[in-house]
Order: C-alpha cells, then sequence, then structure tokens
C-alpha cells in the first residue's frame, strides 16, 4: 500500500510544486500546504484499504503499485484536462479516485510470472 501511495504522490506532486512555486506565500504557509497536501492526497487511498476488507488481494511488486499510484493519478488529471471533472464536484472527485484505488486491488496480477509446464511424455 505504501508504494501504491507512492506512486500516486510522485505524479500528483508536479502539480502541487507548480502552483506552489508560482505563488508568492511565506515559508510556513509553503509547509502547512505540504503537509495538507500528503495528508489530502492520502484519503483517496483509503479505497484500496476498503478493498482489502472486502478480501482483495494484489500480490503484485513495489514497481507494478508504483505505476498503478502513477497511473491513477495520471487518469485523475486527464479527467480535469477534458473537463469530465471540475472542481465544483467538491468530494466526487476524491470518490472517483477511491473508486479507481478500490478497482486496482481486484486486478488478478500476478508477483512472478507463472512456471512453464513441461510436456508429459508420450507412451
Amino acid at each position: 500500500m505504501l508504494y501504491l501511495y507512492l506512486g500516486f504522490l510522485f505524479a500528483q506532486s508536479f502539480s502541487v510544486a507548480q502552483v506552489i512555486y508560482n505563488a508568492n506565500i511565506p515559508p510556513l504557509t509553503i509547509a502547512f500546504s505540504i503537509i495538507v497536501f500528503l495528508i489530502w492526497s492520502f484519503i483517496p487511498l483509503l479505497g484500496y484499504g476498503v478493498a482489502r476488507l472486502f478480501g482483495a488481494k494484489l500480490e503484485c511488486s513495489k514497481y507494478w503499485l508504483l505505476f498503478l499510484g502513477i497511473c491513477i493519478s495520471v487518469v485523475e488529471q486527464l479527467l480535469f484536462h477534458f473537463e469530465v471533472l471540475t472542481t465544483i464536484d467538491g468530494y466526487f472527485t476524491m470518490l472517483v479516485t477511491a473508486g479507481l484505488f478500490f478497482t486496482i486491488a481486484f486486478l488478478p496480477l500476478k508477483k512472478t510470472l507463472p512456471k512453464p509446464t513441461q510436456p508429459k511424455p508420450i507412451n
């Protein structure tokens, strides 16, 4: 779950860093903004936690989790870019993102590739 969050956080941080960089605000406000961003970006990840409570067992490597977190963030940003979601929607955006995390938990990804089976000898 940590790597999923880090991937999501990594992709979200570019837009947040751009806004903080362009804003003319004091350093204490910047620190507060970063703390709020870290907490606020964790809330949609609770959809993954709910899926785990329902019995989802996502067994994949940390690289897959990082990649999936980045993908969810990119999907969310694309929904904003193409105005499917807007800032007026309020908490609906967070519910959509939490739904994506919930769905990710049920993906049939394996940690390793299956071992090839050997053909049976013909008698």
